[in-house]
């Protein structure tokens, strides 16, 4: 019961007054191609959003609110697009960072550090946007984040091939190794109104599969997410206010609820305030709280 009045408490802040701009949390999507972020660069942009720092609490039932040392750094560019991801573990006095680099408004590369330096996911696009060539690279030393941008920099681990084949409604792509061979063959299946409407992932040698379906709610924004690896599939289901600003997200397994993420705003300017995530099975809630920059 305590954990209801805390979610109600929270519940309370929410105000339902549309935003000029477009949501600050991003509608969830399928997997469709390109770099998803949590938040809406147009959003950011127009708001002069340079850091948003996300910091997590959690309560048990029967507890008080305790702080997990956990914070989640999120940095702008002037342009709103994401720049850097910093994950901070104050217990552990860890932070583990990714960089993201653009051009012409598509993601060119990916960076993250881990105990061996840095490495790197750098991207090729065909002329539909679509990712041609992926490249995984390193480099030594923090400094040397450049090495993903020039790989005279760096070092060039593999890099891997996408080809395409379009039929009515369906996107074929498959996925090659360093030598050349296929190993990933993922299809999209899209409706007659260009929604995508199922996913499917396949590995060729061990037959390993993901399969995805969406349903969308009447205003075109993504309700339902049913995912299933061959065993556990469970579904996501998502729930909106009328200007699209997502306000709560479950995860079912049998109908069963497991978790529900709640979405918490301030009215005066629809900036997340705080998400307030359920766990049934664990019998507490997360707390993440939101606090924000901006540019002069």
């Amino acid at each position: 019961m305590k954990a209801n009045r805390l979610l109600l408490l929270f519940l309370a802040l929410i105000a339902l007054s549309p935003s000029g701009f477009g949501q600050l949390v991003q509608p969830p999507v399928g997997m469709e191609f390109g770099l998803h972020t949590k938040f809406n660069s147009t959003f950011i942009r127009t708001n002069k959003i340079s850091e948003i720092r996300c910091s997590v609490d959690v309560k048990k039932d029967g507890d008080r609110i305790r702080d997990s040392y956990r914070i989640d750094v999120y940095h702008f560019y002037e342009n709103g697009d994401l720049k850097m991801i910093s994950h901070i573990n104050q217990k552990l006095r860890d932070t583990s960072i990714t960089f993201f680099e653009y051009t012409n408004g598509r993601l060119e590369c990916e960076v993250r550090n881990d105990a061996a330096g840095m490495y790197s996911y750098c991207y090729e696009y065909d002329n539909s946007g679509r990712p041609i060539v992926l490249r995984y690279g390193r480099a030594e030393r923090y400094s040397s984040l450049t090495a993903s941008l020039d790989r005279s920099l760096g070092t060039e681990i593999t890099a891997e091939i996408y080809d395409y084949k379009t039929y009515e409604n369906q996107l074929h792509s498959t996925l090659h190794n360093s030598v050349g061979r296929p190993y990933l063959k993922e299809i999209r299946y899209y409706d007659e109104n260009k929604y995508l409407v199922k996913y499917l992932k396949t590995y060729i040698m061990s037959s390993g599969r993901l399969e995805e379906t969406y349903a969308y709610n009447d205003r075109g924004w993504l309700s339902e997410k049913t995912i299933s690896d061959g065993s556990n599939p469970y579904t996501l289901q998502y729930s909106y206010d009328d200007v699209g600003n997502l306000l709560e997200e479950r995860k079912l397994v049998d109908d069963a609820v497991m978790y529900r993420t709640e979405f918490v705003y301030l009215g005066k300017n629809m900036h997340l305030k705080a998400e307030l995530k359920r766990e049934e099975e664990n019998q507490l809630i997360v707390i993440t709280t939101y606090e924000y920059k901006y540019r002069n």
